[in-house]
């Protein structure tokens, strides 16, 4: 008979237990709700903020772009291969950040609405000086908001170099 009690004794203490543990996991969850929908709630602000910037960049870049070529700082083909890209500015880095694309995926997916084709850019680019092919070969987001930058301000003179580089053959039909 003390046996039988021992082990209903053991048995309600182990019932205790894990009414307590069950209790304080249900607590952790519930904390761990909280948190989740507060983290939630801020990505989400973020995210909306990142979106307005991008927008507002992609319209200051492309009309530094078409100044550019108004003033005619960049040649027609330079103008074709750098307008898509600014006009498409918020969605490529959206793409690049949303999906983890790297900057060419990114590209793919938006020239595909464009009448110009990634070796062009490549090309126009390959003209470009080298601390902006530097920005553009990081194939990331951030080297492309660097490459975009760092062509606009080269192109619209509020950097040292005043204009874009003109390829050999446009500089001799200028001349």
């Amino acid at each position: 008979m003390a046996v039988a009690f021992s082990v209903i004794g053991i048995l309600i203490l182990a019932l205790i237990y894990f009414v307590l543990r069950a209790q304080n996991l249900q607590k952790e969850l519930a904390l761990s709700r909280h948190t989740n929908k507060q983290t939630n709630s801020k990505i989400n602000y973020a995210y909306h903020n990142l979106v307005m910037v991008t927008d507002a960049l992609e319209k200051s870049l492309s009309s530094r772009i078409e100044s550019a070529y108004k003033s005619r700082l960049i040649n027609q083909e330079q103008y074709n291969a750098l307008s898509p890209l600014m006009r498409n500015f918020s969605t490529i880095v959206m793409t690049c950040c949303e999906k983890g694309d790297s900057l060419e995926e990114s590209l793919n997916k938006v020239l595909a609405n464009e009448d110009i084709t990634l070796e062009v850019i490549k090309e126009v680019v390959k003209a470009l000086p080298g601390n902006i092919r530097m920005a553009w070969s990081k194939n990331t987001a951030d080297g492309f908001i660097a490459f975009c930058q760092a062509v606009t301000a080269s192109v619209t003179g509020t950097t040292k170099s005043s204009k874009v580089e003109q390829p050999e053959s446009q500089e001799k039909n200028n001349a």
